[in-house]
């Protein structure tokens, strides 16, 4: 009888590792995409925020994902808005300022889409976007540009509009404020 109950036990205590083991990732489970988009994200970081948004969207789309750098990167007193000599705050004092960026690997006669994101910078996208969109506008012409951003408060809505107004002969989308779910994305996407 101590066997069949130790017996019992060991057989028990199996199932319920077995239970509680991790299953193992399934590498051939493909994003859920239109199968007809050929997109790609191009990404502004400061504090990496916007890399992990990036990331979750190109979970959702599949896309290929491009770090947009700065060739001065930004530190932290760069970014420090409520300092007026700031970088950033001169940058939306002087709208005109364009902060040179580092060469941009993507061939744009195979995508159709662009999905741009950025950190809300004083409720507006940074120069850097600015400087990325006037560098590659002729690429981009044709193209349908899905705009999204990070921010812990501001909202997307000063953004696209300056976008919009800045970029009238581009097709930029309403943007999206993430994180968001994927059935939101998704929703945005099919805009």
């Amino acid at each position: 009888m101590k066997v069949l109950k130790s017996l019992f036990i060991v057989v028990a205590c199996l199932l319920a590792l077995n239970a509680c083991a991790s299953k193992p990732a399934n590498n051939n489970v493909q994003p859920q995409t239109n199968e007809n988009m050929k997109a790609v994200i191009v990404y502004f970081t400061h504090s990496g925020n916007t890399e992990l948004a990036a990331k979750d969207l190109g979970g959702v789309t599949g896309a290929k994902m491009i770090r947009l750098m700065p060739e001065q990167p930004y530190s932290t007193e760069d970014v420090d808005w409520v300092n007026e000599q700031s970088r950033c705050t001169q940058e939306h004092l002087n709208q005109s300022l364009r902060p040179a960026i580092k060469p941009v690997n993507v061939n744009f006669a195979e995508i159709d889409t662009l999905f741009l994101g950025f950190p809300i910078w004083w409720h507006e996208e940074p120069a850097v976007i600015r400087t990325f969109l006037d560098n590659y506008r002729s690429e981009l012409k044709g193209k349908v540009i899905f705009p999204f951003c990070t921010s812990y408060e501001s909202p997307m809505s000063e953004a696209d509009s300056a976008l919009h107004k800045g970029y009238p002969d581009l097709d930029i989308k309403q943007g999206l404020r993430l994180p968001a779910k994927e059935g939101v994305i998704k929703k945005w996407i099919k805009q």
